[in-house]
């Protein structure tokens, strides 16, 4: 079991890492919209957040230094029982943390008259016409038949949806 907590924890690093690094990655190629690199709409908000909580001396510069300074003392804080790693609940704690304001977004995203209450018809509104919308065969439901042309090809081929690159699963080109 501890094992697989490990496992599990590493798991949830590596996605925590990947996602900021995609923020970094959106922000370089000018994902910020019209507050320039490090803010703004789309993929500018993850670059903003990461010079809020790394940029130490807030320069409007991020550092290799100041990126490990911070998760260092993240580690720190969160490593409860002060054994030098953190368990799966006290990553927990930590990722929450970092993500607080992606919760806070997501929520008022559903919560289209913004009173702060979420009713079940705006929980389920943005997903309410998917069927009807992509239901290519009309039979009510969603199967591999309603998939695009386009999707099918690239999937009998062994390529990921909207990439050239192969499927990680995909059977090996002869």
């Amino acid at each position: 079991m501890q094992r697989k907590t490990k496992f599990l924890a590493a798991g949830a690093a590596a996605v925590l890492a990947l996602g900021g690094l995609a923020g970094i990655a959106s922000a370089d190629r000018g994902g910020g919209g019209k507050h320039g690199m490090w803010g703004g709409h789309g993929g500018g908000i993850m670059g903003a957040e990461m010079m809020e909580r790394y940029d130490a001396d807030k320069d409007g510069k991020l550092t290799q230094a100041e990126i490990d300074q911070n998760r260092t003392s993240w580690h720190a804080e969160f490593d409860a029982d002060k054994n030098a790693s953190l368990s799966l609940d006290e990553f927990r704690a930590l990722w929450l943390k970092a993500r607080g304001g992606m919760i806070v977004r997501e929520f008022q995203f559903f919560d289209a008259d913004g009173n702060g209450q979420l009713t079940v018809e705006e929980y389920r509104l943005p997903l309410s016409g998917m069927v009807a919308m992509r239901d290519r065969n009309g039979d009510g439901a969603l199967s591999r038949e309603d998939r695009s042309r386009r999707n099918h090809e690239r999937q009998r081929d062994g390529k990921d949806e909207g990439r050239n690159e192969p499927r990680k699963d995909a059977p090996a080109s002869p």
